[in-house]
């Protein structure tokens, strides 16, 4: 494995999770302040590394990103998909990796951001449990102790998910835990189902030598629902438009590079996590979550849709809590795809 061209230097915001990492790239020939590059700062959605964002921490190390003439300056790690998008909408950052269904219940309150690049098939939010516990259907979750993350793309849709199927908080449990909290709680039987990214929490329970169950909102009352994605702040991306352009191609160049080596993807992974992540895991993880996402080799990788839109909106109006009155056609933009 290549040396590590990072520095990292994480910083604990007062008592919560929320952690910035801060990225800083040495050892090169060009630099922001060179004019070769204009830097983008970028929001990630969760605390921790995940094995999703290889394709980002690849395209960093080896320069593929500085090569299309963009420097990440900072990535921040501020705890989940709705952190993200108020830091990106608050201009602390210029761009994020987020949950696309997360961001449109953002946008309709009028957050200033804008989806730039739609790169997930399948929307992979759902409930896991251990296989001793039945999610065979809705009747089973009557009961259940439920945990979920405040902040977090989940919480965007468990409530949505259970008024879609006629269910109510009175029916289930809810338990507000971290987003690092959730699967330990789950392992120690203080809840009897944690809701997020299911291929991921499934992964886990594997890796401890047992068996999941899980369902995915969007094969239950939430058919259509966007998964992930880029948004950009508005107005970062009205004045560096071929900056934003460059972003993407670099990343689809690092998606299609993971695609082909997930090994080699996963060491950047595995470094930049400080022990959080294995190996083996990462690979796990990767091999579950690439086949969810749009290939780079589709000539319409990252197109944004109108009914895929629609169709987000509507549920999360009708469903869930979610208002406003920012019209769906300006939530995104193709522009910056090539």
């Amino acid at each position: 494995m290549k040396h590590s061209k990072t520095k990292n230097i994480l910083k604990l915001a007062g008592a919560g999770l929320a952690a910035t990492m801060f990225i800083t790239a040495c050892g090169s020939d060009s630099s922001p302040e060179s004019g070769d590059t204009e830097t983008i700062n970028m929001s990630l959605d969760w605390n921790a590394y995940m094995a999703y964002h290889a394709p980002i921490l690849l395209g960093l190390e080896e320069g593929i990103f500085e090569e299309n003439g963009v420097a990440i300056g900072e990535l921040t790690l501020p705890g989940g998909s709705g952190d993200a998008v108020s830091e990106i909408g608050a201009g602390r950052t210029d761009m994020g990796w987020v949950d696309l269904s997360t961001a449109s219940a953002g946008m309709l309150q009028d957050v200033p951001i804008t989806s730039v690049a739609h790169t997930m098939d399948v929307n992979a939010t759902g409930l896991t449990a251990l296989d001793n516990t039945s999610l065979e259907g809705i009747e089973d979750l009557k009961g259940m102790s439920i945990g979920s993350t405040p902040g977090g793309s989940d919480s965007t849709l468990i409530d949505a998910f259970l008024n879609a199927n006629d269910l109510t908080k009175n029916d289930v449990d809810i338990v507000n835990l971290p987003g690092d909290g959730k699967f330990p709680a789950l392992m120690t039987g203080d809840v009897d189902a944690i809701s997020g990214q299911e291929y991921y929490y499934s992964s886990l329970i594997q890796q401890e030598g047992q068996e999941a169950n899980g369902i995915l909102y969007g094969e239950l009352g939430l058919e259509g629902l966007l998964d992930h994605g880029f948004v950009a702040n508005n107005q970062f991306m009205e004045d560096h438009p071929e900056t934003v352009t460059n972003f993407l191609a670099s990343y689809r160049e690092a998606l299609e590079i993971t695609i082909n080596d997930t090994a080699a993807a996963c060491e950047y992974v595995v470094e930049a996590s400080e022990g959080t992540m294995t190996q083996d895991l990462c690979e796990a993880q990767l091999n579950l979550w690439l086949p969810l996402t749009q290939s780079p080799d589709e000539d319409d990788w990252g197109v944004n849709t109108q009914e895929d839109w629609e169709t987000t909106v509507h549920i999360l109006t009708e469903y869930g809590d979610a208002e406003g009155e920012r019209s769906v056609s300006s939530m995104f933009s193709n522009d910056f795809l090539q």
